[in-house]
């Protein structure tokens, strides 16, 4: 049992230590801090992280490869970043795009070692730093390794990009009419050389016919490129990966080069990523969002710190297959829709009628509304006096249907008084008269016939004052209730075998049900109230056949209860009335014409329906359905005992 417990202790342990987590995670982005996409990777990571660890530090560092021509800088820059990092190590680093993972592999920290690494958005293939700055200006894709051999001495994984170049490719091939150039703009840095590699590949390999025009950040600067674009013609679908260089010329930012780009054109860009996509400088292309490679490497980051080992997680490559568009810049084309993929994004799509033109509206809505209200008051003002007339005079109607039911109301309760007091004067003497001459009877047989006697005006006198008490609280709104777990069976079998020695000879009282369990929820004691009723009743006026008892599910919610007799039935006319107050439609009959209200405010309470089926001179079928599973919360009015 010992060992048991310590286990479970350090399972406990270890699970708190799992959700109060501490220490750091560092991510370094290759990009500056401007750079939107490596922002919102960083975002989508930290945001992640801090739901499952709030009390970890997040920390961001930034490269800004891009202002960096010289690639040998990148790790001398990583080197310096984690130089802060030494003393206390993180728990894992997470690498944003290719250039802070070749200047990770330049840095030589023995603290690290043991660190876990993310590659986040890094492209299926890589290269050294020394490499890459050796070969640029002539790098072919053979030069390049599988970059999940170049993580091998490393404890790493990764969420690898492919690109998509047969889609960019094929997409310009269907929306450009007349197509008869590619023209690839690709940057100095290892994304724009890398892609254009791969671009000229499938150019070469899927469209030998058509010729392909490189403009090159490594050979060409950024205000050549600025004239050279006039010069493209609109029959040449234009392929930028992006445009971040320093080396030649002056460097402008990056929106006032994207919008200058898309003026000079005749033809509309297309892109690898986001960038220029929500300020409508191009079209589109195929790529998945920042925030969707910063949840999918938040993802492994969390696996990591999770206690999983990072050389155990097999790295994912993304293909990039969503195309995304940006609307505006495509209707501005004239493109054809359905050349498009099916499953296309759009950016900035206009919004329904009613969001985009709310304003103006609302703004018309409002002037029509002070218009139809000044209408309405001018009608007010013609109709004010006949409206008070009407008013008068449904105030009179009013007060003369009150008073006809204070008067109904006065005799009723004055015919309930007199009758109260006969019908409680007759069992009272009868008990009385009876227990006087007990002690008189010489026989056994005469003495219990008399003690019979003083028994049943005793249960008539005291249902007659539960009656009276009931509608008392009735009226005072304090009627109580309490729910508990019974059975329909045991209700109604307690019920029938309780008053089963009551009926007429020759009447026999039986429960008739096809099921013999049926579990409720509900007031046991009022159900009883309302069942012992309704069969008292068929036994007054039952004096040969039967009285039948049951129930049966009504459906899911409901179940019915019935009580069924064969005796002297009601009128159609009068069988409304039965439910009012004070009603006696037999004035010989014990009773004070209280019971049948009673019953039927009880099961409205519960939130029920009562009724009734009769035919004079056959007999009666009363029955209720109130709910299998009852609460406070379903019950009108009253006090509630759960």
């Amino acid at each position: 049992m010992s060992r048991f417990l310590i286990v479970i202790l350090f399972i406990g342990l270890f699970h708190l230590e799992l959700f109060s987590a501490t220490g750091k995670v560092l991510v370094v982005s290759s990009y500056g801090t401007d750079y939107q996409w490596s922002n919102t990777i960083m975002d989508a990571i930290g945001n992640r992280l801090k739901e499952v660890y709030p009390s970890i530090e997040f920390s961001r560092e930034f490269l800004s490869s891009e202002m960096q021509d010289e690639s040998y800088t990148w790790g001398k820059k990583m080197g310096v970043l984690l130089s802060n990092y030494q003393k206390n190590p993180p728990r894992a680093i997470v690498l944003v795009s290719d250039e802070a993972w070749m200047g990770y592999q330049d840095v030589n920290v023995a603290e690290f070692k043991d660190v876990p690494l993310i590659l986040c958005a890094v492209k299926p293939h890589s290269i050294s730093t020394s490499d890459f700055a050796a070969k640029r200006d002539s790098l072919t894709l053979n030069d390049f390794t599988p970059t999940i051999e170049m993580m091998k001495p490393y404890k790493a994984t990764a969420v690898l990009r492919e690109m998509n170049t047969s889609g960019y490719l094929s997409l310009m091939d269907n929306l450009i009419v007349g197509l008869n150039r590619f023209v690839f703009i690709t940057d100095s840095r290892f994304y724009g050389v890398y892609t254009h590699l791969l671009l000229q590949q499938e150019a070469e390999r899927s469209y030998p016919q058509i010729p392909v025009q490189n403009i090159d950040g490594r050979f060409i600067n950024t205000d050549s490129l600025l004239s050279l674009l006039p010069t493209i013609p609109s029959t040449a679908g234009v392929l930028l990966t992006s445009w971040l260089t320093g080396e030649y010329g002056f460097e402008y930012s990056k929106d006032y080069l994207y919008s200058r780009m898309e003026n000079k054109l005749s033809t509309p860009i297309f892109i690898t990523n986001n960038i220029g996509l929500d300020k409508e400088f191009f079209i589109g292309g195929y790529l998945n969002k920042a925030s969707f490679w910063g949840n999918k490497a938040a993802d492994l980051l969390l696996a990591v710190l999770g206690g999983t080992v990072p050389e155990k997680i097999v790295p994912e490559i993304y293909h990039d297959d969503q195309c995304h568009i940006a609307w505006k810049v495509f209707h501005h084309y004239d493109l054809n829709p359905e050349k498009l993929p099916a499953k296309v994004k759009y950016y900035n799509a206009p919004q329904a009628f009613w969001v985009e033109y709310k304003y103006y509206i609302i703004a018309v809505i409002g002037i029509f509304m002070i218009f139809l209200l000044f209408y309405i008051y001018t009608l007010r003002s013609n109709i004010k006096l006949q409206y008070a007339n009407d008013k008068l005079k449904q105030a009179q109607e009013d007060l003369i249907i009150a008073l006809r039911k204070a008067e109904e109301s006065d005799r009723l309760k004055s015919a309930f008084l007199a009758n109260m007091s006969h019908e409680i004067r007759t069992p009272l003497n009868a008990i009385v008269g009876f227990s006087g001459v007990l002690d008189e009877v010489d026989t056994k047989e005469e003495r219990d016939e008399y003690v019979e006697l003083i028994r049943r005006n005793s249960d008539l006198l005291l249902q007659l004052l539960s009656d009276i008490l009931d509608l008392s609280r009735i009226e005072a709104g304090v009627l109580e209730f309490s729910f508990s777990q019974t059975d329909a069976f045991y209700v109604c079998n307690n019920v029938v075998t309780s008053l089963a020695s009551k009926c007429r000879s020759g009447v026999e009282l039986y429960l008739n049900v096809s099921v013999t369990s049926m579990p409720l929820t509900t007031d046991v004691n009022r159900l009883m109230q309302v069942l012992i009723n309704l069969v008292n009743n068929a036994i007054k006026f039952t004096s040969k056949g039967s009285i039948e008892v049951g129930y049966f599910s009504y459906d899911d919610e409901l179940v019915e209860f019935y009580v069924k007799d064969t005796g002297i039935g009601i009128a159609t006319e009068k069988q409304a009335a039965i439910f009012g107050r004070f009603n006696k439609l037999n004035s010989y009959v014990e009773g004070t014409g209280l019971g049948l209200s009673i019953c039927q405010t009880i099961v409205s309470m519960l939130g029920g329906k009562m009724g009734v089926e009769s035919e004079e001179g056959v007999g009666s079928r009363f029955w209720f359905r109130i709910r299998k599973i009852q609460t406070s919360a379903n019950v009108d009015s009253g006090i509630y005992v759960e």
